[in-house]
């Protein structure tokens, strides 16, 4: 065997201890969270916020059903801006994508006990602006 094969050995053993991406300097992707270094990487900073989430995010704009017995109820995400109740995923086509800091998805469950009441049927999308 030569010092070339067992370099190979070597560094596929050392990578292969680091299972954990973070670990390795990558940081993790997340289907609840987005951040403006994942908005500038997929280039996506030139439109609206919902242009970006669209490409990078498209679960959050869907329609997530309703509760039985409630027929007039938002089924989508509600959108609360810098801590504040904005108003619907299409009010996301007012936010510049460059302004955002970070955007989080809540499901009904979490955005029931994060924003009571207010949170939506749908879920909430939390967006931080710079």
């Amino acid at each position: 065997m030569s010092v070339r094969h067992l370099y190979l050995i070597g560094v596929a053993a050392i990578l292969g201890c680091a299972s954990n991406p973070s670990e390795m300097g990558i940081p993790k992707s997340s289907s609840t969270f987005l951040n403006a270094n994942d908005i500038i990487t997929a280039k996506a900073d030139n439109g609206t916020l919902y242009d970006a989430l669209s490409r990078l995010r498209p679960n959050w704009l869907v329609s997530h059903g309703t509760m039985s017995g409630s027929t007039d109820s938002n089924q989508y995400a509600m959108i609360w801006l810098d801590g504040q109740q904005y108003g619907t995923v299409e009010t996301l086509r007012q936010i510049p994508a460059y302004h955002v800091q970070s955007a989080r998805y809540y499901d009904i469950t979490q955005a029931g006990a994060r924003f009571g009441v207010r949170g939506g049927m749908g879920g909430v999308i939390e967006v931080l602006t710079r």
